[in-house]
């Protein structure tokens, strides 16, 4: 029989609730298959990843996570007015406020949220949507197993929830 305690070597299925700062709730993974990874390899930020350690299946837990080990700060200068033109190549897209984009930049693509829809330029942030956010994560543990010899390979987690071949 196998350790139901979270750690190295183990897939740990999960559902979670995400609450920002102000207890409004962002998330919830409950409508669909619980969420897989595999300890260690960095598929789920590392600050919530280390609260999992030697939780057991079954077990439910809470979670506030602050936004330096989070998403990072929210920087005012990663603001930019883009030409739509440059973003939809002439296509005539319907662009809308809240709308995630693909930015290219130097180092290739980022998301970027549409804060402004004007005629001609679009106003877009280039932060990740929940960068400077305090974030509570609820969460409920499905099941704990040993990763088999292939996703340790592989390092993801096989199966519904985490990663398909």
């Amino acid at each position: 029989m196998s350790d139901k305690t979270a750690g190295p070597g183990k897939v740990i299925a999960f559902h979670y609730d995400l609450y920002d700062d102000s207890s409004e709730k962002i998330e919830s993974s409950e409508s669909g298959d619980p969420l897989l990874f595999l300890y260690g390899q960095n598929a789920i930020l590392a600050s919530l990843q280390e609260a999992f350690l030697n939780k057991a299946e079954g077990e439910d837990f809470s979670v506030t996570i602050p936004s330096t080990k989070a998403y990072g700060r929210y920087y005012d200068d990663r603001k930019q007015r883009i030409p739509i033109k440059q973003i939809d190549g002439g296509k005539k897209q319907k662009f809308k406020v809240g709308q995630v984009i693909n930015l290219q930049g130097q180092r290739g693509g980022s998301p970027g949220t549409i804060v402004k829809v004007g005629k001609f330029n679009l106003d877009v942030d280039a932060n990740h949507p929940l960068a400077g956010k305090d974030l509570t994560f609820d969460v409920k543990i499905v099941s704990v197993r040993d990763a088999t010899d292939e996703e340790i390979a592989h390092g993801h987690a096989h199966g519904p929830g985490g990663h398909q071949h």
